[in-house]
């Protein structure tokens, strides 16, 4: 009978390991469907388990900052105080539920992203219980290290045969900044850094088992192309980053590294943590890395010539729209049409079109408000 009982909960397991790897690969999870797969597998888990498991499997802060923003985004999605006007691209005054308390801007913009984020909470309300399972832990790290793996091995395989878009996409041309399945440089050197410590931690833990001889080998050697991917793709921040990760991960190594029969030389775990790291240099040179050093090579001309874009744009939030947005802000999803607003009201010349502000920072203000953003 108790079999016949966790089948819902084992079920929402299995289901998000197998969403893990069908949005990673569907273009990096950008697929509006990939927010109703995240719904079904939050209902399956609810389904399958009992509210006290639910709230205790969780940290206590991460649950009181998941309760406060779907609280917040919820009931200010239904209490939204302005409609937009698509045709003229003006908010319009509507009549609130609730006039006395506060709401978003318009419930059909925000509406996508509030069943996304509930999606991605209840995700991560799922891993949380999985992870207080040695099985499933273990299930879901190698799932996820090995979705980012096979992801960073097709964005290396396009630099090396210069493909000019994703292999099965090749009518468009995405341009040379493009990596893996991102068409945007800094979402996939994101991703990278997101998966390199997870297998890099795999390759690690190889080498305290016995017999795990090819393990280590083939681990290794995927924590390393990763590594390279990290310098291979053009981002530079992301680059920066993976640099730093690198770094850390090695004198980790070097330095606390548990003592097992293979590693319990110092001048052993020094070998290692250096060879990774110059092997990692190798890859990324033999990758193609030449497109990265370009990118750098334009910062001493940018840092002259000035961003002035960016500048400008962060200059608008910061002065017009994140002080009106106060605690509550306007809304996810809302940022282009708060952005133009705001631009219009300073009287800026800033050109082109800003559905994104390139900064999560003054972004999530604008979109939750400084409360939300806390949370």
């Amino acid at each position: 009978m108790s079999h016949v009982s966790d089948f819902p909960l084992t079920a929402a397991h299995w289901f998000l390991l197998g969403n893990v790897v069908t949005a990673a690969w569907v273009y990096g999870g950008t697929r509006e469907w990939v927010t109703w797969l995240l719904l079904s597998n939050t209902a399956l888990f609810i389904l399958g388990t009992p509210p006290r498991l639910r709230l205790s499997r969780n940290p206590l802060p991460a649950a009181l900052g998941m309760g406060f923003l779907l609280l917040q985004g919820w009931f200010m999605t239904w209490n939204a105080n302005r409609q937009f006007i698509n045709a003229a691209q003006v908010f319009v005054d509507r009549q609130q539920p609730s006039p006395s308390w506060p709401g978003f801007m318009d419930a059909p913009l925000v509406l996508p992203s509030m069943l996304l984020t509930t999606g991605l909470l209840g995700a991560f309300c799922i891993a949380c219980d999985m992870t207080s399972n040695r099985v499933w832990r273990q299930r879901l790290w190698i799932t996820l290290a090995g979705t980012g793996g096979s992801i960073v091995v097709l964005g290396l395989a396009q630099r090396l045969l210069d493909a000019p878009s994703i292999f099965w996409d090749l009518e468009q041309n995405l341009g040379w900044t493009f990596f893996g399945l991102f068409r945007y440089h800094a979402n996939a050197g994101s991703f990278i850094n997101l998966v390199l410590p997870l297998i890099v931690g795999l390759a690690v833990t190889a080498f305290f088992r016995e017999g795990a001889g090819m393990s280590c080998v083939f681990r290794t050697l995927a924590a390393l192309i990763t590594a390279a991917a990290g310098f291979v793709n053009v981002s530079r921040a992301a680059n920066a980053l993976c640099a730093v990760l690198l770094a850390g991960m090695s004198l980790c190594i070097a330095l606390t590294a548990p003592r097992s029969s293979v590693l319990s030389r110092p001048w052993i775990r020094w070998s290692l943590a250096a060879g990774m790291l110059g092997l990692a240099g190798v890859l990324a040179i033999s990758f193609d890395m030449e497109k990265s050093l370009m990118r750098w090579e334009m910062v001493s001309w940018q840092i002259l010539r000035g961003d002035a874009g960016r500048t400008e744009a962060y200059e608008i939030m910061t002065r017009s729209a994140i002080p009106v947005a106060g605690p509550w802000g306007f809304g996810p999803e809302t940022f282009e049409q708060m952005f133009n607003i705001h631009r219009t009201q300073i009287g800026s010349n800033l050109e082109g079109r800003w559905d994104k502000a390139h900064s999560d920072a003054l972004q999530i203000p604008m979109d939750c408000g400084w409360a939300g953003a806390s949370a």
